[in-house]
């Protein structure tokens, strides 16, 4: 799935290119993705006597990402908002099968993943000096990673996260889009999550 990988991964270019975010930018929309695709190396546990790395790729997709028109409704009372030429409002539907393995270990979990996500961005960023903030909003499950600069940032807001968790339900984070890509700046779900780091460790 185009997971927000606040490593991540966004899609906004994926917005991950936002985490990896954004990715930087913006996906490409209104495309199924049907193949595997490269995987993707992250920390749980950094600097602890703890940390692993670990894998993460698509096994396989059945995703479509659309633009959105500015004003479209948004699950969580948000409303779409475009920014741009890089930063457009877009859904994606669809599920997906994702692959996580501990590489010092090698046990792998195959995540089943489904529901729909939507981006949505600021009129203007809501923080000094950033390219743009806006808003992911998730229903179903889903999973989601933060690399370090979002841990760093959901520890100062006070609502720390491990580097990878699955959720379900509805989830909303606000991000920000700075030059070395997106990043999360709250985290909030109705719902359930599961510490991914934990379940890759045996714990």
């Amino acid at each position: 799935m185009r997971r927000v990988k606040f490593m991540m991964v966004l899609p906004i270019v994926t917005l991950l290119a936002l985490v990896a975010p954004v990715a930087a930018a913006q996906a490409t929309t209104g495309t199924t993705t049907t193949s595997a695709q490269s995987a993707i190396t992250f920390t749980c546990y950094p600097n602890t006597p703890a940390a692993f790395t670990v894998s993460n790729s698509t096994v396989s997709s059945n995703q479509v990402t659309t633009d959105i028109p500015d004003g479209t409704p948004i699950p969580g009372g948000f409303v779409a908002h475009s920014d741009p030429p890089n930063y457009l409002a877009n859904v994606t539907t669809g599920s997906d099968v994702a692959s996580f393995t501990n590489n010092t270990t090698g046990f792998t979990i195959l995540h089943h993943e489904g529901g729909s996500f939507w981006f949505t961005y600021d009129p203007k960023p809501k923080i000094p000096g950033v390219l743009a903030t806006g808003t992911f909003v998730s229903t179903g499950v889903t999973s989601e990673l933060f690399g370090p600069q979002s841990e760093a940032a959901l520890a100062a807001a006070g609502t720390p996260e491990p580097a990878v968790v699955f959720v379900s339900g509805l989830l909303v984070m606000h991000f920000a889009v700075n030059s070395s890509g997106p990043y999360v700046t709250s985290f909030s779900l109705r719902g359930t999550q599961v510490n991914a780091c934990a379940l890759l460790a045996g714990k």
